[in-house]
């Protein structure tokens, strides 16, 4: 077998075994993260585009952890005069959960890439440490009754729903309620211009970090779902659905821990006493979990949309991309996808 060059196709469908649940054979997950739909990305192109990802990512997360422990300080002092800042408190907000979940998988994803590109026959039998370093890199061999392709659509899944989440919590709640390290007039006082400038207006860093936590990550993820992999829409649908609830509501326990131990909440809203009322803080951690499916259903149908343009361009002589085709699938798909995959879903349980 020779080895796979940068145009190299993914498998013919008939040289795979059926998985577990799944009623028709496909290629495995692990190697369509490897490979772009679109024919503009080659193999090798995406192998660059994944090492340039990962070490942005983690130059990145030096510079957002000095970010947190400089600049979180004041904001935590302009909402709370007599809070005092706790550096353990990074590791339970959302947006570092949310950076670690996505550099994780963009670590893997390069890793995979990397070795299925250029190393694709790692010997197991040989004992060197390299050998035993690319062994570990190389995309998992996937057998028919194995749930790791079930445990990686969920990570999957999570990861860029969480990504996703992070931004638009930040814009449309926090920002909006005074939380999100912009200035904000506070009952009849209006933001004055100054205020602005002294925030953008003291060099370029925490404009950057801020930009990058809440904006740049939602980018990369939408990037990733629509570009950069060949990922099918994930099933069986409920079960993502469920896990990822599971997984948010989880969050928010370790989000009680963390005040437990640092004394401060993740997010405003959490704070009973703040709130007033038990239910106010109920209703907010349900608009959270329901976040989820939300954004699942989303990423759900933009797949579906990035496969049904996709398909368009594979006869022997590509279309070129159509932007307002590409709006128009995106508009009209994402309900049919959704209403497709249960409908899958119950087949297969029948």
């Amino acid at each position: 077998m020779s080895a796979p060059t940068s145009s190299t196709p993914l498998l013919q469908s008939n040289t795979l075994p059926l998985h577990s649940g799944s009623g028709e054979q496909d290629h495995p997950i692990f190697l369509r993260v490897c490979h772009s739909p679109w024919p503009f990305i080659s193999q090798s192109s995406l192998v660059y585009v994944r090492a340039g990802i990962v070490a942005y990512l983690s130059a990145l997360a030096v510079m957002l952890l000095h970010y947190k422990n400089k600049f979180e300080i004041h904001v935590l002092d302009d909402e709370d005069e007599e809070g005092e800042w706790n550096p353990w408190q990074v590791l339970f907000q959302f947006s570092t959960f949310a950076f670690v979940l996505l550099w994780l998988y963009h670590v893997i994803a390069f890793s995979w890439s990397f070795t299925h590109l250029y190393y694709p026959d790692c010997d197991e039998s040989d004992d060197r440490w390299e050998s035993k370093v690319l062994q570990k890199m190389s995309p998992p061999k996937q057998t028919p009754n194995s749930r790791k392709r079930f445990y990686f659509s969920l990570f999957y899944s999570v990861v860029h729903v969480v990504a996703l989440m992070n931004a638009t919590i930040y814009w449309t709640v926090l920002v909006p309620q005074g939380h999100g390290h912009f200035p904000k007039g506070d009952g009849e006082e209006e933001l004055r211009a100054s205020d602005a400038e002294e925030f953008f207006g003291n060099g370029w860093f925490q404009p950057f970090c801020l930009i990058n936590l809440w904006g740049v990550t939602a980018l990369l993820a939408l990037i990733e779902i629509l570009v950069l992999n060949s990922i099918k829409r994930q099933v069986p649908v409920p079960s993502h659905v469920f896990s990822i609830i599971f997984v948010l509501s989880c969050y928010l326990g370790w989000a009680s821990f963390g005040h437990t131990l640092t004394g401060e909440y993740p997010f405003f809203w959490m704070d009973r006493e703040a709130m007033g009322y038990t239910e106010i803080v109920a209703a907010y951690s349900a608009g959270f979990v329901g976040m989820g499916p939300t954004f699942f259903t989303l990423t759900y149908g933009l797949i579906g949309m990035r496969e049904s343009v996709t398909k368009k361009e594979e006869p022997a002589q590509p279309q070129r991309f159509n932007p307002a085709q590409f709006a128009q699938d995106v508009v009209g798909q994402v309900a049919q996808n959704v209403r497709e995959g249960f409908q899958r879903t119950a087949e297969q349980q029948r």
